[in-house]
C-alpha cells in the first residue's frame, strides 16, 4: 500500500480545474499557481496532494515520498527508475542525457494509470 513518508508540501493556486488531477506531477504556471505538466519537457515543480477546482488551493508535494499517477505502460517502471512527467503530468521513466527527474521510483508500473510510490529528488540528467 502506498504512503507518504517526510511529505514537504507547500500551498498554491490552482490555475485550472484539477479535481480530477490528485497525484499528478505539476509545474509553476504563473506566480504562486500550478498546473499539469502539459509537455515531457516542462519544468516538474511536485506532485498535486489534493483535488482543487480552478482558483482553489492547491497542495504540493515537493519533497518526501509521495504517491504518483504512473503510465509503465510504453517503457516498465522498475524499482530506483529515475521518474518525471510526460505529457499529461503522469510519472514516466527519464534516461536521456538532459531530462529532467522529479524522483525514484518505489514500486514498479506495467499499466498507464497506476498509482505508484515515489521519493521526490529533482535533478536533470547529465552525461
Amino acid at each position: 500500500m502506498a504512503n507518504d513518508q517526510n511529505l514537504v508540501t507547500v500551498t498554491k493556486t490552482a490555475e485550472n480545474d484539477l479535481s480530477a488531477k490528485q497525484y499528478y506531477i505539476v509545474e509553476l504556471s504563473a506566480e504562486n499557481q500550478v498546473d499539469v505538466c502539459d509537455g515531457a519537457t516542462d519544468l516538474p515543480y511536485g506532485v498535486l496532494q489534493n483535488d482543487p477546482d480552478e482558483g482553489q488551493a492547491a497542495t504540493v508535494a515537493i519533497g518526501g515520498k509521495t504517491k504518483v499517477v504512473s503510465d509503465g505502460s510504453g517503457v516498465n517502471i522498475t524499482v530506483g527508475s529515475w521518474l518525471g512527467t510526460d505529457g499529461s503530468g503522469k510519472a514516466v521513466v527519464k534516461s536521456t542525457d538532459g531530462d529532467l527527474v522529479l524522483g525514484i521510483a518505489e514500486q514498479a508500473s506495467t499499466a498507464d494509470g497506476t498509482i505508484i510510490e515515489m521519493t521526490i529528488r529533482p535533478f536533470q540528467l547529465a552525461s
